[in-house]
């Protein structure tokens, strides 16, 4: 037998229910609301058919369900809080690291950069193309044959005619054969990790030097 929701404005039980707005789901209201509900079932019941034991179990194991649901989901938002509070805390450690990420930037500074890639497979021919803003390739640098995994490289700052360009950010591409046919690769820069910030549900976000913002799970390695 279903709880007839129901009631009448002027029954005193009826009144409490309605005074409980329909946004409170605190486990508190739904019990107050199912009480009342039920206290007025019981009194306006047919006396020739009395609600029997098994339908106010039944009735009872719903609000029990429902109630138990809404506390595991406050336990569980709490717990969430706490592991991006604690995340947050730890990403302060970072604050000043090299780390290497997914992307194909390139610093030059005092004639100095550094890059990396990785090799989805054993590659017999790699080259890296150092590339300026405008996309013109200033330096290909020949890196023979390698093994897959991470691969870091060097650059000089030097152009092609041997004269050292100037400091700023460039960019490069790696290109590697296995058997005449294309190897899979991932360009990496480093960068430093200058800052942090909270993301809410998307945990702590670090502010690298480049300007990006990555999360824990976006870094290949420290340094």
């Amino acid at each position: 037998m279903a709880i007839n929701t129901t009631m009448n404005a002027s029954n005193p039980v009826g009144k409490a229910a309605a005074k409980l707005t329909k946004e409170d789901n605190s486990p508190e209201a739904i019990q107050d609301r199912f009480m009342s509900l039920m206290i007025a079932q019981l009194k306006n019941q047919d006396p020739l058919a009395p609600m029997d034991n098994s339908q106010v179990t039944s009735q009872m194991a719903q609000l029990n369900t429902v109630t138990g649901i809404s506390d595991m989901n406050k336990t569980m938002e709490r717990m969430a809080a706490g592991l991006t509070g604690n995340q947050t805390v730890q990403a302060t450690g970072m604050l000043g690291r090299t780390v290497m990420l997914e992307g194909n930037s390139l610093t030059l500074k005092g004639a100095k950069s550094e890059g990396a890639f990785e090799l989805k497979q054993a590659a017999d021919k790699v080259s890296v193309n150092v590339k300026d803003r405008a996309g013109n390739v200033v330096q290909s640098l020949d890196m023979g044959a390698q093994s897959k995994g991470v691969l870091e490289f060097d650059w000089d700052g030097k152009n092609t005619d041997g004269k050292t360009v100037v400091d700023g950010q460039y960019t490069f591409e790696v290109i590697a054969t296995a058997a005449g046919q294309p190897a899979a690769s991932v360009a990496l820069s480093k960068t430093v990790v200058q800052g942090l910030r909270n993301g809410g549900a998307d945990g702590a976000l670090l502010l690298t030097s480049d300007g990006s913002e990555v999360s824990m799970s976006d870094i290949k390695q420290i340094f």
